[in-house]
C-alpha cells in the first residue's frame, strides 16, 4: 500500500516539536537510507510505501516511546489536527448530521491511501464502529496512527472527551480491523 508522504512529514514534525531536533536526528539516524531519503526529498502529496512510514513509527516508538503504540497514536492525532485545520469541520458539524460527517471523514481515506477503504459500520447516538478493509498487508503501528486520527476527528465533531479503541486488528491476527469510537465517559 502507498500513502501520502504527508504522514511521514507530519510524524517527523511532531517528533521534532515534542522531543527536539536532536531526537528527530536520532530517530532518522536509526531509520533505513530510503526512509531518510524520503524525509529529505518528499513533498506532502507524494506517494510512498506505507512500510517506510511504519519503519519511522517503529524507530520512534523504540527511541522515544514505550513500544506500546501510544506515540504512534499521538502522531496520528497530530496528523489529524494538521489535516483538519481551521473551523470548516466545526461549521459543518452545525450544518450536517454527525453520522454524515463520520461517513465523510471515513471517505478521506482515499485521499491519503491508495489501497483499502474506511467504512462506518454502525452509528448510534453514543458510539460508532469503523472498519478499515481491503488493505493487503496491515501494520499494527499504522493502525495505532488511525486510532489517534479517529480520536482527534471525533473531538473535532464535538465528542468530548473522545475515545477511539482498536478492538480488532488484522496485524494482530484478528479477522478485521475495527475501531469503536465513543465519548470517553461511555
Amino acid at each position: 500500500m502507498n500513502i501520502k508522504a504527508q504522514g511521514l512529514l507530519n510524524a517527523a514534525q511532531f517528533v521534532e516539536a515534542r522531543y527536539g531536533t536532536s531526537a528527530l536526528r536520532d530517530v532518522l539516524a536509526h531509520c533505513s537510507p530510503p526512509v531518510r531519503e524520503r524525509y529529505v526529498s518528499a513533498i506532502a502529496i507524494n506517494w510512498h510505501p506505507m512500510e517506510e512510514f511504519a519503519e519511522f513509527l517503529a524507530v520512534a516508538e523504540k527511541q522515544l516511546g514505550r513500544g506500546d503504540g501510544r506515540l504512534a497514536e499521538e502522531i496520528g492525532a497530530a496528523g489529524a489536527r494538521s489535516n483538519l485545520r481551521g473551523i470548516t469541520l466545526k461549521i459543518a458539524f452545525y450544518l450536517a448530521k454527525p453520522k454524515l460527517l463520520m461517513q465523510r471523514g471515513a471517505g478521506l481515506w482515499k485521499q491519503f491511501n491508495d489501497e483499502g477503504e474506511m467504512r462506518v459500520l454502525q452509528f448510534t447516538e453514543h458510539s460508532c464502529k469503523i472498519e478499515v478493509a481491503d488493505v493487503g498487508k496491515p501494520n499494527w503501528l499504522f493502525c495505532c496512527t488511525i486510532t489517534g486520527w479517529l480520536r482527534e476527528f471525533t473531538d473535532r465533531l464535538g465528542v468530548t472527551p473522545p475515545l477511539a479503541t482498536h478492538t480488532q486488528c488484522r496485524a494482530r491476527a484478528a479477522p478485521r480491523c475495527i475501531w469503536d469510537v465513543r465519548p470517553g465517559g461511555q
